[in-house]
């Protein structure tokens, strides 16, 4: 085949991809790194991180000219989207020219045309390349961009041999000395090409130095230096000077080294192998394609090693140096910084795949990239309607914003804090919430303090998907604006988020909220221990909201003491004034009570009464250890409800967040402030995890039978529960199940506990 038909083979390919791109540009920003870009096209300061060190001002100044271009070519997008297709569309340019850098190269380096062109493409196609082409970041263009200096170099580099082997010893090729000014030029686009485009640029000095031709030498470093100075002079000008752009650089160094597992600074056999598995084996997306190359890439060294020495060795010093930087230096969940390894991998599968023929080659490199492209296509589209889930969140609630009165006051979890702080400064001309000081690690308290102290401002609640602390304030006063999840099909290829997935809550001043103390779940529950302010420790705390009308409290958890130790006596008082007590020990370690206050709660200092529940022992001694499980507070006529018997400690998967607890054969929902019929929502895991065929389910109140189901899966039920029926029942409800299982009588478990359904959802609604 003729190189001819590699360039239309090549152009072919080109297109294709420019389609597949161009209708899935971006319509947020995304990650820190994007935001700061944004914020860099807008108004350039590096030592405000608009963008972060070292500054990228040949990207910004490309970025200024294409967003320029996009505000004027669609006037009706918004600024995100403006700004969005403003950086993306230099990834979508490089990405579509990168089938050509690739295969030229590789060319340049002595690798067959037939197979440099299969190689670009399997390249292209990887599923890494594929997504991140029109992510708005500075990766492909910086790479694409260091590959056609890697070949103007090699050109220049092969210029040198033949001058020299015809005698010719004065001549500079023009090759070498544009590669050596675009060296320095594009450092400015994307600092990481240094060390894709230094060990060549080096190494072509090496060949004039060992050949005495001084001169020479001193022209290529004048034209890396030339292409440095032109775009870092006017940074250090814009800057303020060297000491303090320097001063900049340094901060970001220490804080890219700071709080993350490196090579560098964690030399271990776990992390490299982490590192490897990340580099070469995720960015292929499917576990059977990234086992595939790298066999046949394997088998490509081999053969490279017998056969073509000067070719592995090429490929060695164009890629093994920024190989060897990324390993120690990149924190390697972020994938995008492994793509330049891409390349390499890609051809010495190609090659590997040519030791069954060409042919066999050609039908083998299509396949897989096919293989490649048609799960990563789908999900390229989805990511781009949907956009980055946190930006989202944001554009929602501004467009939820008040157009009058008071504005929510902004609040969220620390892990929340790290990742949307700059998105809080992209958004600062719509929407300033003022300074955001980092807010610890016990958020809900902040908003605790700001209602006591009779602040009526509704506050919106950021939280982290994993943690639900939002169960310390009234569930009548929050609402979820939204979940904003990156979909886990999707987060495979863009690792190395800070921030991918948000809870947004809008909360009015509550009915009632709770301080210190609590054990409403597991995180509360480790919170509290840590905090050793447990109910035997000091009082826990609880606020009322003041009302005339009746209230009702609910109050339950459990005895947790070791054995021997004494009974005690919860104390619960309000203002000082003792509403009830009762006593708890090991006879009995569940308590669930209901204290009515039929005058509700008079006025007095502050719009909220502070509530205190306390643990004595008795006799006099060491309060025994107790857990506040259940808390809450409503009009003695609206819909409360709790877990009596039959039902056990809640439970979470610290990952996800997720909640749940196990029933056993007959559990127990008791309801108050019944004034309609209602539905139960059921929903829980499948049964067939831990028995072998389904249970018969049932549902009562009384004698009466509300609804019966068979689960053989996960499932959801709803149940009408007629107020009539109920009152008949006094108010219980009954979940029995023929199925039950104690895990430390099946296997290694230390459980001891009979279980029958693991119940994520029992919820009591009106009809």
């Amino acid at each position: 085949m003729r190189i001819f038909s590699h360039r239309a083979f090549l152009a072919i390919v080109a297109v294709i991809f420019l389609i597949a791109h161009a209708r899935a540009l971006p319509r947020t920003l995304e990650d820190i790194d994007s935001i700061n870009l944004a914020l860099g096209v807008e108004s350039f300061d590096v030592a405000a991180h608009r963008p972060h060190p070292p500054g990228y001002p040949v990207f910004i100044a490309m970025a200024k000219i294409s967003t320029a271009a996009v505000g004027a070519l669609a006037p009706s997008w918004d600024r995100d989207r403006r700004a969005a297709v403003g950086l993306a569309i230099w990834g979508l340019v490089a990405g579509t020219v990168a089938v050509f850098a690739v295969a030229e190269l590789l060319i340049a380096i002595g690798v067959a045309p037939l197979l440099a062109s299969l190689a670009a493409v399997l390249f292209v196609a990887s599923p890494l390349f594929w997504f991140s082409s029109v992510r708005p970041l500075t990766d492909v263009p910086g790479f694409v961009a260091a590959l056609v200096v890697q070949w103007s170099l090699m050109r220049g580099l092969r210029a040198i041999r033949a001058n020299t082997d015809a005698g010719v010893v004065n001549r500079v090729p023009r090759q070498l000395i544009w590669g050596a000014a675009l060296a320095g030029v594009i450092v400015g686009l994307r600092s990481q090409t240094m060390w894709l485009t230094g060990p060549i640029l080096i190494w072509c000095a090496a060949e004039f130095l060992m050949h005495r031709r001084l001169r020479a030498a001193a022209i290529l470093a004048v034209a890396a230096a030339v292409g440095v100075l032109i775009w870092a002079i006017p940074l250090l000008i814009e800057s303020g000077g060297v000491a303090s752009y320097w001063r900049s650089v340094r901060f970001q160094g220490g804080q890219d080294l700071s709080g993350i597992e490196l090579l560098a600074t964690t030399p271990t056999a776990r992390l490299l192998k982490v590192a490897l598995r990340r580099t070469f084996m995720e960015p292929w997306l499917l576990t059977g394609l990234a086992n595939a190359i790298a066999g046949f890439a394997i088998i490509g060294i081999v053969r490279l090693i017998r056969r073509e020495r000067s070719t592995l060795w090429m490929l060695c010093l164009l890629f093994v140096p920024y190989l060897l930087f990324h390993l120690a230096f990149h924190e390697t969940v972020t994938l995008r910084y492994g793509l330049p390894v891409l390349v390499p991998v890609a051809t010495l599968a190609v090659i590997g795949f040519a030791i069954l023929g060409t042919r066999a080659a050609a039908v083998l490199s299509m396949a897989a990239a096919i293989v490649a492209v048609v799960p990563v296509q789908p999900r390229l589209e989805e990511y781009s309607a949907g956009g980055w889930p946190v930006a989202r969140a944001f554009q929602e609630m501004l467009r939820s914003l008040p157009a009058a009165g008071d504005r929510p006051e902004l609040r969220m979890h620390h892990q929340v804090w790290h990742g949307v702080r700059r998105l809080i400064e992209w958004y600062r001309p719509s929407w300033d919430v003022g300074p955001q000081p980092f807010p610890g690690d016990r958020e809900w308290l902040d908003a605790v303090r700001a209602w006591n102290a009779g602040s009526v401002r509704p506050v919106w609640f950021l939280t982290d998907l994993t943690r639900n602390d939002m169960t310390l304030i009234d569930r009548r006063a929050r609402e979820l604006g939204g979940r904003y999840e990156l979909p886990e099909r999707l987060r495979a290829l863009v690792g190395g988020y800070r921030l991918d997935g948000l809870n947004w809550w809008r909360i009015a001043p509550p009915g009632w909220m709770l301080g210190t103390g609590w054990s409403l779940t597991p995180e509360i529950a480790g919170m509290t221990e840590i905090d050793r302010t447990g109910p035997h420790h000091r009082p826990a705390e609880g606020f009322l909201r003041r009302t005339e009308r009746p209230l009702r409290l609910m109050i339950g958890g459990r005895y947790v003491a070791p054995p021997g130790s004494p009974p005690g006596v919860i104390s619960v008082d309000l203002e000082q004034r003792r509403l009830a007590d009762w006593k708890v020990s090991a006879a009995a370690p569940w308590f669930l009570n209901w204290i009515d206050l039929p005058s509700g709660i008079p006025q007095g200092a502050g719009q909220y009464s502070p509530l205190s529940i306390r643990v004595t022992a008795e006799p006099a001694g060491a309060a025994p250890a107790v857990v506040l499980e259940q808390f809450d507070a409503a009009p003695a006529d609206e819909l409360m409800d709790a877990f009596a018997e039959g039902w056990f400690e809640l439970e979470e998967n610290p990952q996800t967040g997720r909640l749940w607890r196990w029933m056993s054969d007959r559990a127990t929902i008791v309801v108050n402030g019944v004034s309609g019929d209602l539905r139960l929502t059921l929903s829980g895991e499948s049964p067939l995890r831990y028995f072998d065929h389904a249970p018969d389910v049932v549902v009562r109140t009384g004698e009466a039978e509300l609804g019966r189901f068979s689960p053989s899966a996960d499932f959801t039920q709803t149940i009408d529960v007629p107020a009539r029926t109920l009152a008949a029942g006094q108010n219980r409800i009954t979940i029995e199940t023929n199925l039950t299982v104690v895990p430390a009588r099946v296997g290694n478990s230390q459980d001891t506990r009979r279980l029958g359904l693991r119940i994520f959802q029992a919820e009591l609604s009106r009809r």
